[in-house]
This record gives C-alpha cells, sequence and structure tokens, in this order.
C-alpha cells in the first residue's frame, strides 16, 4: 500500500501546475538605453559596417521599438541585439539597392568608364557600318567573323561554292572599308 500512496502522490505532484518563472524586474527606458545603447551601435558598425552617423539613427529606432513594446519583451538583451541586427540588414538591403541605382560617393559600376565608352562606341560604329553594306554582305560577315564558319559551310548553305564565297567576303569588305570612310569624314 505504502508503494500506491507515493505513486498517487507522484501523479498528484506531476498534475499541478508548476509556479511561473520568476519576472525580471523591467528596466527604466533611461537606464536600459544608457546601459545597452554604446553595445548596439558597436554591433552597427563593426559587424555591419554601419556608418556612425546611421548606426546611431539605427539605435534611436530599436528603442523607439521598444518603448513601444516593452510589455511584449521577455528579455531585453536578446531583444534588443537581435533588433539592432534586424534593423542593421534592412539598412543594408536599402542601401545597397540604393547604390546599385544611384552608385553613391563610390566608383559605380554602372558609371560610364573609358573601357565601356570605347566598347559602346565601337559596337555603334560596327552598327553603322553593317547598316550600310546591305543584307547578303551582313550575313556573310556575320557568318565568317562571328561564328567562325568555315567557307565551305557557308557555301554549303548558300548553294555556292567556297571559292565564290571568297570573293564575296572580298567585296563585302571592301563596301565595309568604304562605309567607315564615309562614316568617319562625317564625324
Amino acid at each position: 500500500m505504502r508503494d500506491s500512496e507515493l505513486e498517487s502522490d507522484d501523479r498528484a505532484s506531476a498534475a499541478a501546475p508548476l509556479p511561473p518563472p520568476a519576472v525580471r524586474e523591467a528596466l527604466p527606458f533611461e537606464e536600459a538605453y544608457l546601459r545597452f545603447a554604446p553595445r548596439l551601435r558597436k554591433i552597427a558598425t563593426a559587424k555591419f559596417n554601419i556608418p556612425r552617423t546611421e548606426a546611431e539613427t539605427l539605435v534611436h529606432d530599436v528603442f523607439a521599438t521598444y518603448l513601444v513594446n516593452a510589455s511584449s519583451v521577455r528579455a531585453l538583451e536578446p531583444y534588443l541585439v537581435g533588433a539592432i541586427c534586424n534593423a542593421s540588414r534592412h539598412y543594408l538591403r536599402r542601401s545597397g539597392a540604393a547604390d546599385a541605382i544611384f552608385c553613391g560617393d563610390a566608383d559605380c559600376a554602372a558609371a560610364p568608364g573609358e573601357d565601356l565608352l570605347a566598347e559602346v562606341e565601337r559596337k555603334l560604329l560596327v552598327s553603322r557600318l553593317l547598316s550600310r553594306v546591305g543584307v547578303r554582305c551582313r550575313e556573310l560577315l556575320h557568318r565568317y567573323y562571328v561564328k567562325g564558319e568555315t567557307t565551305q559551310s557557308i557555301a554549303d548553305g548558300l548553294d555556292s561554292t567556297p571559292g565564290s564565297i571568297l570573293v564575296s567576303l572580298h567585296h563585302c569588305r571592301k563596301r565595309a572599308r568604304a562605309a567607315f570612310q564615309s562614316v568617319a569624314e562625317k564625324s
């Protein structure tokens, strides 16, 4: 009987609800700010490379959010650290997108450099030349120089001979050279 009494006591104690964990007393807002703000600034600047002035703004935003949601915060320090990390990531996403569009102060891949300008100029010149040489010449030059086809494969596709393809390429190059000279004289 003794064992059954112990078992019933164990079942009764297992069924009884546990007392709630001790709730830590919340820090006054000013004290929390003075205690955690330097650490949050350091996280934003050191871990996420956010400029100090922007980090200060993020810290203020985090504490403003905390002030509004203070009653739902269970553990202050992890809440604030998580909030500054999330705010920093959001800042980086937002500023990264803006920098990609507007380039900011740094050199930008979208900013035209000498190489890019030369490439655009070359492509415009080639497109002007090809527009002046005719459809057949444009097709022959493209197949021979861009696609790298042999004269035999071009001749097979056009029901011609490799010799006539070479002659046609010669005439097309002459037309392209004449078009280049006329474009060069105009500019």
